[in-house]
């Protein structure tokens, strides 16, 4: 991104030498909105870390605005899957505050999102899953069933084995193996 960014500046000072104002002032406006993208990104990945910190402080509060603010970010910069990883974990928080009409909003995009990819990551959808079992009775059942066939298929049994616990409350018949 740096090189790039130099590379567009040093094209927009040689075509302002060379007499083509207009062209080299478009050129330095896209070099403008790529260094401003560019340093939301990176605002973004720290508040992320700022988030995670509040989380792991108990501060639930905290992480869920830093998540916000984030999620905002990545977002406007079409950062994907930065969005989807901020959205999942900012889900998770807001469902340990009971709020879970938001987290469910956010984990169903996260979960699109996960599936937008190409390739898909199993384990992204997964992690997404179990956030979308918490928040969703509705769909907890066939949450819980693809998150722990994912899971299988990856050979994470702690995932699994997670999953099934959470398909045995729903009813015995429902766990996976």
């Amino acid at each position: 991104m740096i090189e790039q960014l130099k590379s567009l500046l040093h094209r927009a000072r040689h075509l302002r030498n060379s007499g083509e104002a207009a062209e080299a002032e478009r050129l330095f406006k896209e070099a403008a909105a790529q260094a401003e993208l560019h340093q939301a990104v990176e605002r973004a990945e720290a508040l992320t870390g700022v988030a995670q910190t509040r989380r792991d402080a108990g501060d639930r509060i905290g992480a869920a605005i830093y998540y916000a603010e984030a999620i905002t970010l990545f977002r406007n910069a079409n950062e994907l899957h930065a969005l989807a990883d901020a959205l999942r974990h900012a889900a998770e928080v807001r469902s340990e505050m009971g709020e879970y009409g938001v987290a469910g909003a956010q984990i169903q995009e996260a979960v699109r999102l996960y599936r937008s990819f190409d390739p898909p990551a199993p384990l992204d959808i997964a992690n997404a899953l179990r956030v979308w079992g918490w928040n969703d009775e509705r769909q907890a059942l066939v949450a819980w069933r693809e998150a722990a066939e994912l899971y299988r298929s990856a050979g994470v049994t702690a995932g699994e084995e997670e999953c099934n616990e959470h398909l045995k409350r729903l009813g015995p018949q429902e766990q996976t193996r």
